[in-house]
Order: structure tokens, then C-alpha cells, then sequence
């Protein structure tokens, strides 16, 4: 039996290519504030008021199953990376947290983005196409690296801003009062995204703000958080945090590619009788150094195989691994097949997912 595994996927670097959020001005277009980019030791808040706006999810989806975190808040104030928890899914000066879907596809059936406080619409800005930026050619993006969005004021000095959002999808005016839940526009791929999501940030008095450690300062972070939130108690037990999940795994008949599965998740080789590879795959985000992932597959003949890869030897913001056996003379049999894909992390079991294919 022969074994494969997919080279490794993308690092977790200090590119801005989907995380350089600019700031809207009144009107029809935007203006940068006096940083383009957020640089962490400024964005400290220490004493936040009373007022602080209670969040709810930015956009409408099953967490976990059709949307997740890819990005947290880089609390890091030096050219490092760190998120709240004390964790790497974050990169080097990230100012949101990005709320990511399962493909650029999946936005092609209008995925809402609402507005997680009540506020008043403070700037927009429509029009920019959607398009992943590495694939921009050197498209020049500047003062548009949030793509389309939209800046709502919740008052008091605090305000959200939405970024990369689907071209000729926003909903809303300059100047008019939001509730929670309204719907702002859909999830897109617009300006600087490697990946269709919705890029949320948090100010108060023009600093940035972590929505999940609002108390942060000086680059604190806290692996057990327990201080209070600005999430609603919904949305933070809709995401605790994670740094290493498992986005889908499945069967094919051949490698899927990292790259076509952001551009559409379901763009598979079928496998069948005939495949020259049977193959498990998964695809994950934010896996780490040392990381080990499981594969299982039986079918109508037992065991397929049942195998563990090495140790990773870098962390990853994306990673697609697959394990696969070559067919011999005779054709794959016809039957029901299982698949369980796991992540593994200091001996314990991080994340696991379970697949069933039925080749005929």
C-alpha cells in the first residue's frame, strides 16, 4: 500500500493580503485613517466605559459547520503574532476578527452580514469586485484593502466596521439607524481576502478593541479567558476558542487542491470504481508544529488503511493533507465506504470527523 500527503498548506505570516482593513470617510469614498494598519501597541484600551456595545454574530451561518474563525485579533504589540488566548490564529498586525465560510461559492448564495449592535451607518463603500487578491495580479488595492463594507456608530465613541463584503450586495445608507441583526450585506471576497469571510472590527475612541479580551493591554493574553466579552453569552458559546480546527474531510479520486477548494468546497474528483487513488482528505485551519493527523478508511473488503502522518514541522493557516491507497488490476469494490479524520495534538484528540461514500 502506498501513502500520500499533500505538501504543506499556507503559513501563518505577517502578509497583509487579507488583513489591512482601511478606514471610510464620509461619502462615497474612503479615506485611511492616520494608520492604514492597525499597529498594536497603539490600540490598547485599559479603562473601557459602561457603555460598551453587546455583540452579537456578524453574519448568519451554522458555526462550525458553514462558518468559523480563521483570525483572531493580534494582541502582539512587536512584530510578532499572538491572539487572546495566548495562541498563534492570529498573523502579524490582524485588526478583526475574520469570520470565514467554507468557499467563495457558498457566497454566490448570499450569506448575510448583519450588524451586531444597534448603531447608525457611518460609511459604506460598494463596487469593488470580488476577486482572491493573490489572483489580483498586483491589482492595486490602496485605501481599498477592506473591499466593500460598511462602518456602523453604536455611540459613545464605539463603532464596527464590515469588510470584504459581495460586491453590489450592501443594503444600507449612509445616516441610517441599525438595529441588531439587520441585514448590512452578504459575505464576499472583495479587497485584500485570500478567502471568502466577513472581517469584523471593534473600535472605541478610534483604538482598536479585541471583542474577546476588550480589557487587553500592553499585549496581554489570557489562556484561560474568563474576563467579560463583548460577545452576547450566544454568540461566545457559539465560538469558544479554538486554535486548530477541521473544516470538512471526504472521499475522492485524487488529491484535492487547497487552492480550487477555496474557490468552490464541493470541487472533487468523485471517486470510483475505476480511480487510480483511493483517498481520504482534510482540510483544516490554523494547525500548529508538532500536529499529527489520523486517517481511517474500510470499505466492503475491511480496512483501507489506518494511518497517522509525521509531525508537522511549522504551524499553518490552511492545510490540506490527504492519505490514499493505489488501485491495483482489479476495480475499487462497490459498497459502503467510512472515513474518520482526526487531529492530533500532544497525544490528545483536537478535532475528529467522521465521512460515509457509497461508490457504485
Amino acid at each position: 500500500m502506498l501513502t500520500f500527503q499533500l505538501p504543506p498548506g499556507k503559513r501563518q505570516t505577517g502578509k497583509r493580503h487579507f488583513g489591512a482593513e482601511d478606514a471610510m470617510a464620509v461619502g462615497a469614498r474612503w479615506l485611511p485613517f492616520a494608520c492604514t494598519f492597525w499597529v498594536v501597541g497603539s490600540t490598547v484600551v485599559p479603562a473601557l466605559s459602561d457603555d460598551r456595545p453587546v455583540l452579537s454574530l456578524p453574519l448568519v451561518c451554522e458555526p462550525h459547520k458553514t462558518c468559523f474563525i480563521q483570525n483572531y485579533v493580534d494582541v502582539d504589540p512587536g512584530p510578532g503574532l499572538r491572539d487572546y488566548a495566548c495562541g498563534s490564529a492570529t498573523y502579524d498586525q490582524h485588526s478583526g476578527v475574520d469570520f470565514r465560510i467554507l468557499s467563495a461559492k457558498r457566497a454566490e448564495s448570499s450569506v448575510p452580514v448583519v450588524a451586531a449592535a444597534d448603531g447608525t451607518v457611518k460609511a459604506l463603500r460598494d463596487g469593488v469586485e470580488d476577486k482572491f487578491f493573490k489572483l489580483g495580479k498586483g491589482a492595486d488595492l490602496t485605501g481599498r484593502e477592506c473591499g466593500n463594507g460598511v462602518i456602523l456608530d453604536h455611540g459613545s465613541g464605539w463603532e464596527t466596521q464590515y469588510c470584504h463584503m459581495r460586491r453590489g450586495s450592501i443594503r444600507v445608507t449612509k445616516g441610517q439607524a441599525i438595529k441588531r441583526g439587520d441585514r448590512l450585506g452578504d459575505v464576499g471576497f472583495s479587497g485584500m481576502a485570500s478567502f471568502a469571510h466577513v472581517h469584523l472590527t471593534v473600535r472605541h475612541d478610534g483604538k482598536i478593541v479585541d471583542p474577546f479580551l476588550p480589557e487587553s493591554s500592553d499585549g496581554a493574553c489570557v489562556k484561560d479567558p474568563r474576563s467579560r466579552s463583548l460577545w452576547e453569552p450566544s454568540a461566545a458559546a457559539a465560538f469558544p476558542y479554538r486554535n486548530g480546527e477541521l473544516l470538512a474531510i471526504g472521499f475522492a479520486g485524487a488529491p484535492p487542491s487547497a487552492d480550487a477548494l477555496e474557490v468552490d468546497d464541493r470541487d472533487i474528483l468523485q471517486l470510483s470504481p475505476k480511480s487510480d487513488i483511493f483517498v481520504l482528505y482534510g482540510r483544516f485551519i490554523n494547525v500548529l508544529k508538532g500536529d499529527r493527523i489520523h486517517f481511517e478508511a474500510s470499505g466492503p473488503q475491511g480496512e483501507v488503511f489506518n494511518e497517522t502522518t509525521a509531525p508537522l514541522t511549522r504551524n499553518m493557516a490552511t492545510y490540506v493533507p490527504f492519505m490514499g491507497k493505489r488501485r491495483g488490476e482489479a476495480k475499487w469494490a462497490a459498497g459502503h465506504y467510512d472515513g474518520r479524520v482526526q487531529l492530533l495534538r500532544d497525544e490528545a484528540v483536537i478535532a475528529t470527523a467522521l465521512a460515509a461514500y457509497d461508490l457504485k
